[in-house]
């Protein structure tokens, strides 16, 4: 009942009650005496001012509990979309908007159905309130006929008091659980439909009649207004995606191009090295022949320790739960392990608080310079230096090598100092490459930590 109506109410109510008291004093007046009129007047006033006041209260009372009920849903929706903002990862995405829309509406079951790319059929559908072992009794997922494929067509709400008196029912499969009311809203993405939502079975906040059984017009308007948000939390996840796949392609052409420019060719020159070590057997220089073979080993063996790094390098594991100082630690290890060079690592923190996702790309950064040292620099001697502290990072990597030449930083010619520069760019931070006045070269990388 609304407020108008109400008012209306309380103004007629009244005046006919007070129609009555005139017209019961004027009719007992003629044949009772004053007492008994009085009496009667009295009880009469009584009882109707308890009647109407416990049907006005009556009305407030449910009037409130519908405004804490749909207070109570649209906080729930604001916690819902929330939560959908936290996760990337697309079927954690789907999973949790069915689960989530599930509480909105306090429906039993519920289900996501992913459209095909023609999006006339479900391709994908994610169930929530059904045991996994229920889930696989029922056979394969549906594909949008019967009530499911009515929402497809015509990619609007719909309502369902009692499915199984719906003449587009089509019935459930074998080991389905028993459903009765329904809720179904498309989920809307620029204009296109990328699936739809399906809650059946609601569930009354607390006990009460049959009737709270079934969904109502705020309930359907509360969902959409979530299938909003999901559709935005759906298209994130989607991008993340494709970005981590585009991710995963450079990452493969840059790994192919080192490949190809250093083991490969190391390959070929060990192979002609050996060729004219057995040209120098069949010339019998047996001493020449030896030391070009252990000059082939050796070139083997750096082949071989090329390889390890970059299997290293595939295994996506290789930083996770590192702390920064720790992993710089591991990074100089294998460097020393792997050549003869001196390596030295200080920090002014050795605790410094760096977030996962930096420690990662800095580890990366600082490895892919540890690498060209090796390779390129001729050197004998690196040194890192670490300082900062919670607004951001200064990380220092020298070596007493040749250095780099000044034509190799303008255009360079392998991905090693372009991978620096675009990791460095991606933390919002800088880098700054030059020479030592004893020779080699300095590289000074400059990482905010709050943005």
């Amino acid at each position: 009942m609304t407020t108008k109506q109400l008012r209306w109410i309380a103004i007629i109510l009244p005046g006919l009650f007070l129609g009555a008291l005139f017209f019961l004093r004027t009719y007992f007046s003629e044949a009772q005496s004053a007492w008994l009129i009085e009496a009667i007047l009295f009880v009469f006033v009584i009882v109707g001012a308890v009647a109407f006041s416990t049907w006005v209260f009556s009305v407030v009372e449910d009037g409130e509990a519908e405004i804490k009920a749909r207070t109570r849903q649209l906080q729930g929706l604001h916690e819902a979309a929330l939560s959908l903002t936290t996760e990337l990862d697309l079927a954690a995405v789907l999973q949790k908007v069915v689960d989530l829309a599930r509480g909105l509406v306090q429906a039993r079951y519920g289900g996501l159905g992913v459209l095909d790319t023609e999006g006339e059929f479900i391709d994908q559908f994610i169930t929530s309130g059904i045991a996994a072992e229920q889930r696989a009794k029922m056979g394969p997922p549906p594909r949008g006929h019967g009530i499911l494929g009515l929402i497809i067509r015509n990619e609007t709400s719909m309502i369902i008091p009692e499915i199984g008196r719906s003449p587009d029912a089509h019935g459930f499969p074998p080991n389905h659980p028993p459903m009765q009311s329904f809720l179904g809203v498309p989920i809307k993405s620029k204009g296109k439909v990328f699936g739809n939502l399906y809650l059946t079975d609601k569930t009354p906040l607390f006990s009460g009649g049959p009737e709270a059984a079934n969904f109502t017009k705020h309930d359907q308007q509360i969902l959409e207004m979530f299938a909003t948000q999901a559709a935005i939390a759906i298209e994130n996840a989607q991008l993340y995606r494709q970005t981590q796949q585009l991710a995963i392609l450079q990452e493969r052409e840059r790994i192919g191009m080192n490949l190809h420019d250093g083991i490969i060719q190391s390959i070929y020159a060990i192979g002609l090295m050996l060729e004219d070590t057995q040209h120098r057997l069949q010339t019998s220089k047996p001493e020449e022949s030896a030391a070009g073979i252990n000059h082939a080993i050796r070139g083997l063996n750096e082949v071989i320790r090329d390889i390890r790094n970059y299997i290293l390098d595939l295994r996506p594991q290789r930083f996770q739960g590192r702390d920064l100082y720790g992993g710089l630690e591991e990074l100089m290890r294998d460097l020393k392990a792997n050549s003869f060079l001196d390596v030295e690592l200080s920090a002014e923190n050795e605790a410094l608080a760096v977030s996962p996702e930096y420690t990662v790309e800095i580890l990366h950064i600082v490895q892919e310079a540890l690498t060209n040292v090796r390779k390129h620099a001729r050197a004998t001697k690196v040194r890192i230096n670490l300082a900062g502290d919670a607004d951001g990072l200064r990380l220092g990597i020298e070596d007493n090598g040749s250095g780099i030449p000044a034509g190799a930083l303008a255009h360079p010619s392998g991905n090693g100092l372009s991978n620096i520069r675009e990791r460095i760019k991606n933390l919002h931070g800088s880098v700054h490459f030059s020479g030592r006045e004893t020779g080699g070269t300095r590289i000074i990388l400059s990482i905010p930590l709050k943005k």
